[in-house]
């Protein structure tokens, strides 16, 4: 039996629906195209599948052959297929070749491919294919190591298009996904919070915590960063009590010298001299 035969006759055999097999790792449409041998599953998938059905993995590999996910050779013709953007000879190209096929860059060129196509899919108007090939990039762009926020926002995008010809109920969960792959691709952030630092050493804070109010980021890095910045607004004011609340806060998501020297400040101005030298010491330790 081929790959898809095998994962097709053991889910069978264990009286499961392709929806419960997949769970939350792979869409139920990827895994038809898998079962079908129209789609090659990554090692991570084939290793979830094997796990779900109770079977080793070894006993899907037989007689296919898998890359360890280094490049080989053979890789120049897909290549030639993906920049000339014939995506769908280079997606039939990939799927002959299951040793490419399996490598990072063989992801790679699946997700960009599939994405080309179902930008194409969606001119000539055939949303149902646009929404295969769109489904299709985000499976194996999540694959290898070249995972990409930019082709997830564009995916993303193109699903949220398809559910309003197709099924709206999916709209909002596409636009959502959309929004938090502009975010992680999003430098503004960042801007903010480096004009807010900028204003806050020009005395302006008042517009500085205006410009802080406006960053809504989930990165922890980031999100630190403003908190700090918050706090620093409030000692400029000689608000110190209430500088506390933002600092203690990212002293929970991070760690730096500033930040314990803006917290040993706030508390030697509360006449806190416990915990203005416990900051003061901690800071030391860290130069």
């Amino acid at each position: 039996m081929t790959l898809g035969q095998r994962i097709r006759s053991a889910r069978i055999e264990r009286g499961m629906t392709q929806k419960q097999l997949v769970g939350d790792h792979i869409t139920r449409n990827m895994l038809s195209k898998i079962e079908n041998d129209s789609a090659t599953p990554s090692v991570k998938t084939l290793e979830y599948l094997a796990h779900r059905l109770e079977l080793p993995v070894s006993y899907f590999m037989t007689d296919s052959t898998y890359s360890d996910g280094s490049s080989p050779d053979g890789l120049d013709e897909m290549r030639k297929a993906y920049r000339e953007e014939r995506y769908i000879d280079c997606i039939r190209l990939l799927e002959k070749s299951r040793e490419v096929g399996t490598t990072d860059e063989g992801y790679l060129l699946r997700a960009r491919s599939a994405l080309g196509a179902a930008h194409k899919a969606l001119e000539k108007g055939d949303v149902r294919e646009a929404k295969e090939f769109a489904d299709s990039a985000d499976y194996y762009n999540k694959q290898g190591i070249y995972y990409s926020a930019a082709v997830d926002a564009e995916m993303s995008l193109i699903l949220a298009e398809c559910a309003l010809s197709l099924d709206i109920s999916e709209f909002e969960y596409n636009a959502a996904e959309y929004k938090r792959a502009v975010r992680a691709i999003s430098f503004s952030d960042r801007f903010k919070l480096d004009r807010s630092e900028y204003l806050i050493r020009q005395g302006e804070t008042e517009l500085a915590a205006k410009l802080l109010g406006e960053v809504k980021t989930e990165d922890k890095a980031l999100k630190a960063r403003q908190l700090y910045l918050l706090g620093l607004c409030d000692m400029e004011g000689g608000k110190y009590e209430d500088a506390l609340h933002p600092l203690k806060k990212a002293e929970e998501i991070s760690d730096s010298s500033a930040l314990d020297a803006a917290l040993e400040k706030c508390y030697m101005e509360l006449e806190d001299y416990k915990m203005a030298y416990f900051y003061a010491s901690k800071r030391l330790k860290s130069e």
